[in-house]
């Protein structure tokens, strides 16, 4: 009975040392994990730092290049804003690649009004309309200038809401708010293919660079532009430059009457940019976006993405 005893608590100390072993191993190898985690989140993080201060280096020189920019006009001809030609920037083992989008190439959502922010543009009533028309919803045409004007006051066939911003607003998005702006009217495809987007921005100087707007947004401007003319703009500046009425008077089949028209609403020049930053070291990489606006000789950072 002695030896079956001793036997058994032999037995049963081996077996503890071995589930002590057991939990100090496993408690070593979440540790070592624990620590791999550590270290793999602590280099990100100094990757992250890194390539963030490197965008801002990069966004600093691409905004004296950009406010440097001395000429009358803004197009993809020019070698900075080439589409397909990114421009690229070392920094000892770091590579930042570049790409400017000049922006002014739709309908400034936010200029529509007049100084009073009640009433339409004459030069903006006709595109407005043929917009909408487009997108099959002139209801919502009238809502939204209730939604986006200055006053409380409803228009005909309009009506006013406490959660109308009655403001300039920051981004498209935040036509969403308004019930009658489906996703599929502001981003998706409505009527004829349109939608809302293609239309509109709300980084833009009030005019828009005929040089960059797209063949949509030409042939809405003027009675008297349409799909054709606004498709020989688009052959002609594939070739040309457009700086100035003298280059539009160039153009086949363009009438002159509509430059007069809309001298407020046409322009040759962007006042925003969109930058694209990617910064690269070894096989990582991290992407930026920021907007610029360009002014008195300088350039503002308008927001900052990543």
């Amino acid at each position: 009975m002695r030896i079956c005893c001793r036997t058994s608590r032999g037995g049963f100390i081996l077996v503890t040392v071995m589930m002590i072993s057991t939990i100090f191993l496993g408690a070593a190898v979440s540790y070592a994990l624990y620590a791999r985690r550590e270290m793999r989140r602590a280099s990100e993080e100094e990757f992250l730092m890194a390539s963030r201060g490197l965008a801002m280096i990069a966004c600093q020189e691409v905004s004296q290049w950009i406010a440097g920019d001395k000429n009358e006009y803004d197009s993809r001809h020019e070698l900075l804003y080439a589409p397909n030609f990114p421009l690229e920037m070392f920094y000892g083992d770091w590579l930042v690649s570049v790409k400017i989008d000049p922006q002014d190439d739709r309908i400034s959502i936010n200029d529509i009004f007049l100084p009073d922010g009640v009433t339409i543009k004459n030069e903006y009533a006709y595109p407005w309309q043929r917009i909408w028309r487009a997108l099959a919803s002139d209801e919502t045409a009238v809502l939204l200038q209730d939604y986006l004007d200055k006053d409380a006051i409803p228009r005909p066939g309009g009506r006013e809401e406490y959660y109308f911003p009655n403001r300039r607003i920051s981004d498209l998005s935040e036509l969403r708010r308004l019930p009658e702006m489906t996703s599929d009217m502001l981003y998706g495809r409505g009527a004829d293919g349109a939608r809302a987007d293609t239309f509109f921005t709300v980084y833009g100087g009030g005019k828009i660079n005929i040089n960059l707007a797209p063949v949509a947004v030409l042939a809405v401007l003027d009675p008297d532009l349409g799909a054709d003319i606004a498709e020989s703009i688009a052959e002609h500046r594939m070739e040309n430059d457009i700086k100035s009425a003298k280059d539009l008077a160039k153009i086949p089949g363009f009438p002159q009457a509509v430059t007069a028209r809309l001298n407020n609403v046409i322009g040759y020049k962007s006042g925003y940019f969109m930058v694209h930053l990617k910064v690269q070291l070894d096989m990582r990489e991290r992407n930026f976006d920021v907007m610029l606006t360009r002014g008195d000789g300088k350039c503002q950072i308008v927001y900052w993405r990543e």
